[in-house]
């Protein structure tokens, strides 16, 4: 089987009425500039993963247009009214009008999304003899991330509460595979906090900090507060975000944002690479270092 060309369809609702759950996740900042960099961290992501020729948003939000338009994606024009299936169907319908495109329909929040995670369950799709419509399931297992589709085949979204099942029961087939960013989509303030913990994307990223005087302060949402000085390994390393998650000596996953790596002065992380942790008072991430350094 040939290398697959993938277009990705991703819808989201206008801006005011998208992730009601997650509403006052961060008191300090706007819900629909939250929903927005859900979007933009998402769309980002997917603009960025190799296996993917385009990115196609259905949207009738004009501020999520303007932004999705200008990271590189194609913006298809929705009925506000029309609802996230029939968004799809709609997206699905544009994509195909070459007829060679695999088709992979998205959600909208999930701002930690690794581009090679992704690339990942697209290429094992595309290598699939069977050539069925295949599905990821979200972390909890109950809802779905991502549904695909061969040329040809109809996308049949069933996306909404319980679409693991309902896709289950079309017909599609799970797709087994770790993949933990792309799985972590963003529904609550529990799910915003797991998602840090993988690593934020730009846009989140820039919003879960407390304001200008504390750039790199983590969301509080649970997680324990460390002190500067604490070492750690690196876990992982998105050198195009420039975050990425250390393994700290007590066992934790501590994620940082690129604003800690900017400061290091490093050029680069390795895997496995040794770090000191600087912190602001309520244990936000602002630098990592060598140890060897001051």
């Amino acid at each position: 089987m040939g290398q697959a060309r993938w277009a990705a369809v991703v819808p989201v609702k206008r801006l005011h009425a998208a992730k009601s759950r997650l509403r006052g996740a961060l008191p300090a900042v706007p819900h629909e500039e939250l929903a927005l960099a859900l979007v933009a961290d998402t769309v980002g992501a997917v603009l960025a993963c190799p296996a993917v020729a385009e990115v196609l948003v259905v949207t009738a939000d004009p501020r999520v247009a303007a932004t999705v338009g200008a990271a590189g994606a194609r913006v298809v024009p929705d009925h506000p009214d029309a609802g996230l299936n029939a968004a799809l169907r709609h997206g699905a319908q544009a994509a195909a009008d070459d007829g060679r495109s695999w088709l992979a329909a998205l959600t909208a929040d999930l701002p930690a999304l690794r581009p090679a995670e992704l690339a990942a369950a697209l290429h094992a799709v595309g290598t699939d003899p069977t050539g069925v419509r295949r599905f990821v399931a979200d972390a909890p297992g109950t809802g779905t991330v991502l549904l695909t589709t061969p040329p040809g085949v109809p996308l049949a979204p069933r996306f909404g509460a319980g679409s693991a099942a309902a896709h289950l029961a079309s017909g599609a087939v799970p797709l087994p595979g770790a993949w933990p960013s792309l799985r972590r989509d963003v529904d609550t303030a529990a799910d915003l906090a797991d998602a840090a913990r993988l690593g934020l994307g730009p846009a989140t990223g820039a919003l879960t900090g407390v304001g200008p005087a504390a750039p790199g302060r983590r969301p509080r949402a649970d997680r324990p507060v460390y002190g500067a000085g604490m070492q750690g390994t690196v876990a992982t390393f998105d050198a195009q975000s420039r975050t990425g998650v250390l393994l700290l000596d007590d066992g934790t996953e501590l994620p940082f944002p690129a604003r800690a790596f900017d400061a290091s002065g490093l050029r680069l992380l390795r895997l496995g690479q040794r770090l000191t942790v600087h912190t602001d008072p309520d244990g936000g991430v602002v630098r990592v270092t060598l140890p060897t350094m001051v």
